[in-house]
């Protein structure tokens, strides 16, 4: 395994990090926002917060499924018409990584910025002087940071991993 490998792959487990940290703040100002401060991370939860988790658990794993089979889909297209694939050393061991770390990043960032928009159409649905102005603009701050550093990080590492003719 090269250096350049090793690095990509380092630098990818960095990455799902990063998203999976946007992600995972994401749902909680959602959450937060409606009143849910505490919560007990396998056991019994309000209704709410359990109803949030289901269905972004269900959004989450919809999108990295969808990813993956994409991979794989372009992956077949590209053997069957005899093109190169221009990740990482191009064989099947960058496919399986395009879908171990490409998916779950992918649907991070997706679901993540979902709940960011859930939370921007809850806030603009309160009513006015119920949620405090600097809260809601440090929370979008934060979100705009960590969705941009771990949007950036995955970009580079894709634009890395492409082979050189």
């Amino acid at each position: 395994m090269s250096a350049r490998t090793i690095m990509v792959l380092a630098a990818s487990v960095v990455t799902f990090l990063l998203a999976a940290k946007a992600h995972g703040r994401q749902l909680r100002l959602e959450r937060e926002l409606q009143g849910y401060h505490q919560v007990v991370f396998g056991g019994a939860n309000p209704p709410f917060v359990e109803a949030l988790w289901r269905a972004d658990r269900v959004r989450y794993w919809s999108i990295a499924a969808g990813v993956a089979l994409g991979v794989l889909g372009l992956f077949a297209l590209a053997r069957a018409q005899g093109w190169g694939w221009p990740l990482l050393g191009g064989g099947s061991g960058s496919v399986a990584w395009l879908v171990v770390w490409g998916s779950p990043v992918a649907a991070f960032l997706a679901s993540g910025l979902w709940s960011l928009t859930r939370f921007l159409h809850a806030v603009s649905e309160k009513p006015e002087g119920t949620v405090d102005a600097a809260w809601v603009r440090d929370c979008l701050r934060g979100s705009a940071g960590w969705f941009t550093v771990a949007a950036l990080a995955a970009g580079l590492i894709l634009f890395t991993s492409i082979r050189r003719a």
